[in-house]
């Protein structure tokens, strides 16, 4: 039987590893897991990869949001399943994501707990449709019963962004446009648009 595959899309590498790595505690191999910064990168690798799970971002202010990913990935595999996460959670967000099928939808910042929770309640409801998932659930459990005879270490959710694309912020007294936020070396740090280079999200004010 072919492996699980997973497809991980954010705009934040450090939210990207942490997910896979979450997954990873289940035993799922690293070769089917795959991870994208943007819905249009996930396309591109979804006819060779054709991911079973979709665990994304809504990306609400790009051209093509998180469910549209979905949808194109139905193309390739009707029954890619899905997950959610962004910075808008309410009760018409996810009434649209129940009506998509989705397992979860977390609101941005989530905590630690609140994602392995999501990610378990998810996993174990694919298990009548995918048993060997069921394996890997038992797998974790064992896992996390022989951490309580140790002192387990403390897991940091990676830091989320403060700000998004399309942010008005102060920067030496001007007024700029966020164009990306990307998290380099455990710091925050944002392209403006007509500023050269990268910026300290510590040097600007928003406005």
């Amino acid at each position: 039987m072919p492996a699980f595959r997973f497809l991980i899309a954010d705009p934040s590498q450090a939210l990207q590893t942490f997910a896979r790595q979450q997954l990873e505690l289940y035993g799922f191999a690293a070769t089917s897991i795959e991870t994208v910064s943007t819905p249009r990168a996930g396309i591109a690798i979804a006819h060779d990869q054709k991911p079973d799970f979709l665990l994304t971002d809504t990306f609400t202010k790009e051209a093509m949001s998180g469910l549209g990913l979905h949808n194109a990935l139905l193309q390739h595999n009707p029954d890619c399943n899905l997950a959610l996460w962004g910075a808008h959670a309410g009760s018409a967000e996810q009434d649209e994501a129940a009506q998509a099928g989705a397992l979860f939808l977390l609101a941005k910042p989530f905590t630690v707990d609140q994602f392995q929770d999501g990610l378990l309640k998810a996993l174990t409801r694919l298990v009548p449709k995918h048993p060997l998932i069921a394996q890997h659930i038992e797998q974790h459990a064992k896992h996390l019963q022989a951490l309580t005879h140790v002192i387990p270490p403390k897991i940091v959710l990676p830091p989320l962004s403060q700000y998004k694309a399309g942010d008005q912020v102060s920067y030496l007294n001007r007024r700029e446009t966020v164009k990306d936020v990307i998290v380099r070396r455990g710091e925050l740090v944002v392209y403006l648009h007509g500023v050269t280079g990268m910026v300290e999200a510590s040097k600007l004010q928003r406005l």
